[in-house]
């Protein structure tokens, strides 16, 4: 007889004390939020320290409010990174000092004006082999420890740099020998073909992104406009950052002249005196380390049905990032005969009315 009486006083008891409030916001706890990332061509590196807001009401509306998620000066004690050697000891140290963006644009946190710290790094070497942009100004066998101290709490992250890779001399050669230029349809022209793009990965160069940029000036009368458009060519994420890797991504022909056509609209009013003068086709390679590669793995749109995935966060002490990229171009790829042949007089863009800067002197030169 005892089990039915305590049934009822534990029912009993849920209701004591009920109320209609429902209290979905915890105390607040400060958590800041970090994000930073080393490019070893730069001479200045942007830190974005921000902080977590809650409170009633929209948070929509909390995030336009710069002292939402902005640290006061006052927070911040103590912000450094440190240059490591091979066995962790600080053999190089470097401020972070604070500035003010101006124009960033609208969206959904406040705008036009944030704050950002910045380091500087003093220019360390010259990368042999690269035409252009190759002053480095961190060092790549190094790496650099971030160190700081908000509301007194320490907060540190070490991210090794990604090194300069090397792309294959055939693909890097953009000379006027037929050998180095691209070719998408067969030798004869009656076939589409494809090119092979192609690079050797290096010390913590986790995942690489290639687009391709086709450059060309659109000439109306008098008038003369640069224009360009960029387009994702493929992804390769080598097995292991620590061990040099051959990697490629292929250019399909067919699909790059569809692509134009769909990129670049034709004109029924143009005239003879109307024309696209080609440029270069320029092919464009990221890479993140393997933190970095992580962090955007788990960050990238949902495509299965599975929807959980785990919170990513290299930082010690603190949310967000602290990695590393590093991005090499390479730029002014001529087109094989048959490829541009292709280009002026083939289905998808023979009413594009295009012609080439880059073939002085032949057959659809556009001298």
């Amino acid at each position: 007889m005892l089990r039915p009486l305590v049934l009822v006083a534990s029912a009993a008891l849920l209701f004591i004390g009920c109320t209609n409030d429902l209290e979905i916001n915890d105390d607040y706890a400060d958590h800041t939020i970090i994000y930073g990332l080393l490019n070893q061509r730069d001479s200045v590196h942007l830190v974005k320290i921000n902080k977590a807001f809650l409170g009633e009401g929209s948070a929509y509306d909390m995030a336009l409010v710069q002292d939402s998620n902005e640290y006061r000066n006052e927070a911040i004690s103590y912000a450094k990174v440190f240059r490591l050697d091979a066995s962790g000891n600080a053999i190089d140290s470097f401020p972070l000092h604070d500035t003010i963006i101006t124009d960033r644009g609208s969206g959904e946190f406040y705008s036009p004006v944030q704050k950002l710290s910045y380091f500087t790094t003093p220019f360390v070497q010259r990368i042999p082999n690269i035409a252009t942009g190759s002053r480095m100004y961190l060092h790549q066998d190094q790496t650099y420890r971030l160190h700081l101290r908000v509301n007194g709490k320490d907060i540190t992250s070490t991210c090794p740099i990604v090194n300069d890779f090397s792309i294959d001399p055939v693909d890097q050669d953009t000379g006027s020998t037929f050998g180095s230029r691209v070719n998408l349809m067969n030798a004869q022209g009656t076939d589409y073909g494809s090119y092979e793009f192609n690079w050797k990965s290096k010390q913590d160069c986790k995942r690489f992104v290639v687009s391709f940029r086709f450059r060309y000036d659109e000439v109306t009368g008098t008038d003369t406009v640069r224009t360009s458009f960029t387009q994702f060519l493929g992804k390769q994420v080598s097995t292991n950052s620590q061990v040099f890797q051959d990697l490629a991504v292929t250019m399909g022909g067919q699909l790059f002249f569809s692509g134009l056509s769909t990129y670049i609209r034709a004109n029924p009013e143009w005239t003879s005196v109307n024309k696209r003068i080609f440029r270069g086709l320029d092919f464009l390679v990221s890479v993140a380390n393997d933190d970095f590669h992580t962090y955007l793995t788990l960050t990238e749109p949902i495509s299965g049905i599975i929807e959980d995935r785990p919170a990513y966060s290299n930082i010690d002490g603190a949310l967000g990032i602290w990695g590393s990229r590093y991005t090499k171009n390479v730029v002014g790829k001529r087109l094989g005969g048959s490829t541009l042949t292709q280009l002026v007089q083939g289905p998808y863009t023979a009413d594009l009315h295009f012609c080439s800067a880059l073939d002085a002197g032949g057959a659809f030169s556009c001298n």
